[in-house]
């Protein structure tokens, strides 16, 4: 039997993997960024001396001075970019400290919580031993739960009279002129027609025998409206001995303390519930700031785009051209080695380029993924499956899921789909199918069960559904319970040709 509080915990342990492993992802990227626009620059300051070395050779130095003015103009550019990012980076650095601090101050509220429940728990059980001795009490106890079991078989007749209409009517309703005399009202005060309609309707009743077939349908359609009508009747009787009680069982529950527990216990869990929205909302912040420095990584920041702009008019000067033809043409040692350099730098960069396209994917995929560990972690709060009365009916699964989604394997919606399937709400000291609770139910008053002491299911009711109960269950915050898709990442698209920053 695995707590929710461990449960939690394997998925926070979880959470950070995804987490740190984006980090460094992000930090790959913008390692990998950086070399493409080193290399990028180095290219650009090849051709410039290759401009250099032969502008003899060229009409003018309109193609020099365009170099130097573009390079000039980048390396201010780049400088307010580093500060920018500088500024990024201590901010993710001071939401990764702000997050820290708010789990562990959200680790400590969970445990004051658990610890109220527990002595609420103890007070309920301390109750609920009590009640077994209240001859009062089992009087109550005894008469609602005839009236449970009356109104149960009730309800079990009504149903098994519907399937038994539903099937012995049917040659009735499959006959057609049965059914024209039966819907006309035959036979009875609501029959209507005239002479020549009698007479023949009655010769039609002769020969197929309706009065004799009338009787017998009118019984089977009259059956289940009687036992439907006593059902209600002895249902209603039922909910009057549940409700006197669950009264009396509030009324022992109220001199015992309760309300104080339960209220402090509500204000605890409001603190609780305003870390998990200051977490939640640090988490987001993140998040935007992750997505905020994987576009500086991809060179599509304001910065990079404006260098990028810069570097892509010098290299469509019209002399560039002029360059690369008298380069192929000359015998030159220098402008051989130059040109050399540049073409293993283009080489580099095409490498460099699909490295960082791969690094970007998994970049994108591993945000997507810690948004999701992120939503499940929320719905896990939310539905209050880290209360002191909540377990998982198989641990190991339970860890072999979160490893599958760590590895890529499942998504979160069926992460949390599993902990939903498994999650039960566990006898600790007092029972929550005690007394009202377990009317309808498997448990008897002495809180035992076929079952025994483990992990029980939510409550299912054959005839009613959603009854209160006297006893602590949690309730879920806010819109607990449901997985939701987290947007999807921004993404980090490419910058010049295939993707790389600056």
């Amino acid at each position: 039997m695995l707590s929710g509080r461990k449960a939690l915990k394997s998925i926070d342990n979880a959470l950070h993997k995804v987490r740190n492993e984006a980090i460094d992802l992000d930090d790959k990227y913008s390692r990998l960024a950086g070399q493409v626009a080193l290399s990028r620059r180095q290219k650009l300051d090849l051709l410039n001396q290759i401009a250099r070395v032969r502008l003899s050779e060229i009409e003018s130095g309109q193609l020099a001075d365009s170099f130097n003015a573009a390079d000039a103009k980048v390396g201010q550019v780049l400088k307010q970019r580093d500060i920018e990012l500088s500024k990024l980076h201590s901010q993710i650095d001071e939401r990764n400290s702000q997050i820290e601090e708010s789990e562990i101050l959200r680790e400590q509220l969970l445990a004051q919580v658990n610890e109220k429940s527990n002595e609420l728990v103890a007070l309920e059980a301390s109750v609920q031993q009590g009640l077994k001795q209240d001859p009062d009490y089992l009087a109550l106890y005894e008469r609602a739960k005839q009236a449970e079991s009356i109104a149960e078989e009730a309800f079990f007749k009504v149903d098994q009279a519907n399937k038994d209409m539903a099937e012995k009517a049917k040659p009735y309703q499959d006959d057609a002129l049965f059914m024209y005399l039966w819907e006309r009202g035959f036979g009875t005060t609501e029959y209507s027609a005239g002479i020549f309609g009698r007479f023949m309707d009655g010769w039609v009743a002769k020969v197929i025998k309706y009065e004799a077939a009338r009787s017998n349908y009118w019984n089977l359609v009259q059956i289940p409206q009687r036992l439907n009508d006593h059902s209600e009747s002895v249902s209603n009787l039922a909910d009057e001995a549940l409700m006197a009680l669950q009264h009396y069982e509030l009324d022992v529950l109220d001199r015992h303390g309760k309300p104080g527990l339960e209220s402090q216990l509500t204000s605890l869990r409001g603190q609780l519930d305003l870390a998990d929205d200051t977490l939640e909302s640090h988490e987001d912040s993140l998040n935007q700031l992750l997505s905020e420095r994987a576009s500086f990584s991809s060179a599509q920041d304001r910065f990079s785009l404006e260098c990028l702009e810069l570097i892509t008019n010098v290299l469509k000067h019209k002399d560039l051209a002029s360059i690369y033809s008298y380069v192929a043409e000359t015998h030159s040692p220098v402008d051989d080695t130059l040109v050399h350099q540049v073409q293993e730098i283009e080489d580099t960069l095409e490498s460099l380029e699909g490295d960082l396209s791969s690094v970007r994917r998994l970049h994108d995929s591993q945000l997507g993924k810690l948004q999701e560990i992120e939503s499940v972690r929320q719905q896990f709060k939310n539905s209050r499956f880290d209360d002191v009365r909540s377990g998982f009916t198989n641990g190991s699964l339970i860890d072999s899921v979160i490893s599958e989604f760590i590895n890529g394997l499942i998504s979160g919606s069926d992460l949390w789909g599993t902990l939903k399937r498994h999650q039960r709400y566990r006898d600790v000291a007092s029972i929550p199918d005690f007394g009202s609770g377990g009317i309808g139910d498997i448990a008897d008053i002495l809180g035992q069960s076929e079952m025994g002491d483990i992990l029980r299911p939510r409550k299912t009711r054959k005839r009613r559904q959603n009854r209160g109960s006297s006893w602590h269950i949690p309730s879920p915050r806010r819109n607990g319970g449901g997985f939701k898709l987290p947007r999807a990442p921004r993404k980090s698209g490419g910058g010049f040709k295939t993707g790389g920053g600056f």
